[in-house]
């Protein structure tokens, strides 16, 4: 409904290919691609023209003209966020007669505004204030218009004082072209003209997720923060990546008295292209927490009290070496986390294997997400997603089984949504749950529970038996072939349809739509690799990539539900693979790590995290490091786990809450969170993104690896890392996908 399609920034190669266009600007010739903005090519050029109503991530849509320009060739006034440029144009950008008319156009905006700069949150940040102070004009003198009524929302997240509104549709847009979500257009028309839900009903009421984007994005108080509302103008923003799901968005961290006071978008080329969701717009609230350790504990008689960093580092060596001395490094156990960053779970893995002389380490992402690095690892080399988010926007054909990706991974199932509506993808949905997705899809299958590896076995079937497999890819990048085919000769249609409950042509239309296409992909998630057979189903998945040649042409889309549960594993935290997933039971490989650690390291496999706590309750483990799980309430058969962590004669809890197991432990030690500390974290797609310091550590936090190298220290075994860089630059050296 807003200009174009799609957002008008997403230019095409084919675009950029074609012959350059010269215009003059502001004196002086400067070149651009077809299809470019005035505005957009002045931006490229260094000439800032001013604007309401644009953002790079949506369609311009022209709506504020604040960015008129003047083409002096043919008289005209132009609107430069919607007029493409053209051959021969003579452009000013701030004329007489432009700044007579944007002056114009911002006293008219006043004149609807209230007068209420002085006490409105958006301070400085007011995009109208601004260039109205920019352009020298106070208040309006022109006839005041009738103000909106301000809604009284009950809701706790957002507030919508309506009377501030300039009508931009950036919230509008937002929803509808980043979120596709479409809970908010106009309402009404004339003076009476705002964005609203349908029937103008409540925000809670509607299609709303909350996400905040569209906060965001208000240039004026119209849209504020309810929770952060009067927190004054932030001095210091600060890049850096949400810590929750694993899409790895981009988010900006404003910060005021070492707090966090608001988290919006992040300006980097990133996943998110502007947008966020609820969590990353309003879960950082946990940083500033007053619930936040902020002093080491030990325990002594059941309860616990606040030491220094001194004693406690010294009772948790203590007890660490107490056990390895006594019962041998077999006895002790590490378990890292994937909410920690890469730094911090390589010095975890480092010093579990160097110091405590084990490889009884693993990490949460592991047990949630074994299938698909068991899977894919086995299937095509490497335990993660093939291809890069970008490229599932350009997909034809979606194939979502076992996700739910608004719920679990929404810049995810904002990138599927926006690919249906408009590049005009088909999406399959196969779920037996009906979830927002099922509206966009297609085609939706219902399958039995349990039944992913016979429909997905069936799909590869039909493509082989009809001919749409890739033989050329096939016969030069694969393995037995002639096995698989053996192997799906019992997965005929009829059985599926048995099996499965899903008619036979509906599994066949699916296998040809996926056989047929040129960049076709597939989305899956915990719904997979969390059921009883989620190897062979990953393995499955796998087999259709291959067969059709797709497995960098669209790709394979391994969800990740933690924000480094990538980063994590990659970094060895596991109890069978050294960094760079290199098998720890493989000689040569032990071998290079060994000359470069200068250590022995242990050659059989470690326990993994369930084989940990069943190890905990027979006697086998004595001794457990947790960093940043809490397994008791994260974990499956929290009975068992809490059974076990209590068996133990020694456990060692760090993290920022006293949370259900730190209350478990001998020693707490306090972490810092992810806005007080440097690092990177990998996301699903296998990119590594920035982690930034914006605030000071909460009381005496530190970083997770620095307090790992101080216990080390303590037991004798020092690391070589003293600073983070020191950490990343032996990443680079034995991790090959870091180098």
């Amino acid at each position: 409904p807003f200009g174009k399609p799609y957002p008008a920034c997403w230019v095409t190669k084919e675009d950029i290919a074609l012959q350059p266009i010269t215009i003059a600007l502001d004196g002086r010739e400067v070149s651009g691609h077809p299809g470019m903005t005035i505005l957009e090519l002045a931006r490229e050029s260094g000439v800032e023209i001013p604007t309401l109503c644009h953002d790079t991530h949506l369609s311009p849509t022209g709506a504020c003209r604040v960015c008129l320009v003047e083409n002096e060739q043919s008289g005209a006034v132009l609107a430069s966020c919607v007029t493409p440029i053209a051959s021969g144009m003579v452009i000013n950008t701030h004329s007489p007669r432009v700044i007579e008319h944007r002056k114009n156009i911002i006293k008219l905006m006043l004149a609807s505004h209230p007068d209420s700069c002085l006490v409105c949150d958006k301070g400085n940040r007011c995009q109208l204030r601004q260039i109205a102070s920019d352009i020298g004009i106070g208040l309006s003198t022109f006839q005041r218009i009738p103000q909106l009524v301000t809604i009284k929302e009950v809701n706790p997240l957002i507030e919508r004082d309506l009377t501030k509104c300039i009508l931009c549709a950036k919230c509008i847009r937002a929803c509808q072209e980043l979120v596709v979500e479409g809970a908010i257009d106009y309402f009404e028309r004339g003076f009476v003209a705002k964005p609203a839900t349908l029937d103008d009903s409540a925000l809670e009421d509607s299609e709303c997720t909350f996400c905040g984007t569209c906060v965001a994005l208000c240039p004026t108080g119209a849209l504020m923060e309810k929770e952060r509302t009067y927190g004054g103008t932030t001095k210091a923003t600060t890049e850096t990546t949400c810590p929750f799901c694993g899409c790895g968005c981009s988010i900006c961290l404003e910060v005021k008295d070492n707090q966090v006071v608001r988290v919006t978008p992040g300006k980097e080329d990133s996943v998110n292209h502007g947008a966020l969701c609820v969590r990353g717009s309003y879960g950082c609230d946990f940083v500033n927490s007053p619930d936040r350790l902020t002093k080491p504990l030990v325990k002594r008689d059941n309860t616990f009290e606040e030491v220094s960093w001194e004693e406690a580092l010294e009772q948790a060596a203590t007890g660490f070496k107490r056990i390895k001395d006594e019962r041998g490094s077999d006895g002790l156990a590490v378990l890292g986390s994937s909410k920690c960053t890469n730094e911090d779970n390589y010095v975890l893995q480092r010093f579990a294997r160097c110091v405590l002389g084990t490889n009884n380490i693993d990490n949460g992402s592991r047990l949630y997400n074994s299938a698909t690095r068991t899977g894919l690892g086995y299937s095509i080399g490497f335990p993660g997603t093939t291809n890069h988010l970008g490229a599932l926007g350009q997909s034809e054909i979606i194939i979502v089984i076992g996700a739910n990706p608004d719920s679990s991974a929404p810049v995810v199932g904002y990138a599927i949504k926006r690919a249906v509506k408009y590049k005009n993808a088909k999406l399959v949905l196969i779920d037996p749950r009906q979830t927002k997705l099922s509206s966009f899809a297609c085609l939706w299958l219902r399958p039995n529970v349990g039944t992913d590896v016979a429909l997905l076995n069936t799909l590869a079937k039909v493509i082989v038996d009809e001919g749409l497999l890739d033989e050329e890819y096939v016969a030069r990048k694969t393995d037995n072939f002639e096995a698989l085919t053996k192997a799906l000769e019992r997965y005929s249609l009829e059985y599926a349809e048995a099996v499965t409950a899903i008619p036979a042509e509906e599994i066949r239309s699916v296998a040809r739509l996926y056989g047929k296409a040129t960049q076709p992909a597939i989305v899956y998630g915990t719904g997979i690799t969390q059921q009883r057979g989620g190897t062979d189903s990953v393995r499955a998945i796998a087999n259709l990539a291959l067969l059709t040649g797709h497995i960098e042409r669209g790709g394979i889309y391994a969800l990740q539900r933690e924000n480094n549960g990538q980063g994590a594993c990659d970094m060895g935290v596991l109890p069978d693979f050294l960094p760079g997933y290199q098998n720890v039971a493989d000689a040569q490989t032990r071998t290079k790590f060994e000359q470069r650690w200068k250590v022995d390291l242990p050659a059989e496999p470690g326990l993994s995290a369930m084989e940990m706590f069943e190890g905990a309750i027979n006697g086998k483990i004595n001794g457990l490091y947790i960093v940043g799980e809490n397994p008791c309430l994260s974990f499956p058969h929290s009975g068992l786990v809490t059974k076990a962590l209590a068996s133990l004669d020694f456990l060692v809890v760090q993290d920022m809450f006293l949370t259900e197991t730190a209350k478990l432990a001998n020693v707490v030690l306090p972490a810092a969170s992810f806005a007080e500390k440097d690092g990177t974290f990998t996301n699903f797609e296998g990119r590594v993104n920035r982690v930034r310091k914006a605030i000071e550590p909460i009381g005496e936090s530190l970083p997770d690896w620095e307090i790992v190298a101080r216990l080390a220290d303590k037991m004798g075994c020092p690391l070589p890392f003293s600073s983070l860089q020191d950490v990343m630059s032996e990443i680079e050296e034995l991790v090959p996908s870091y180098e």
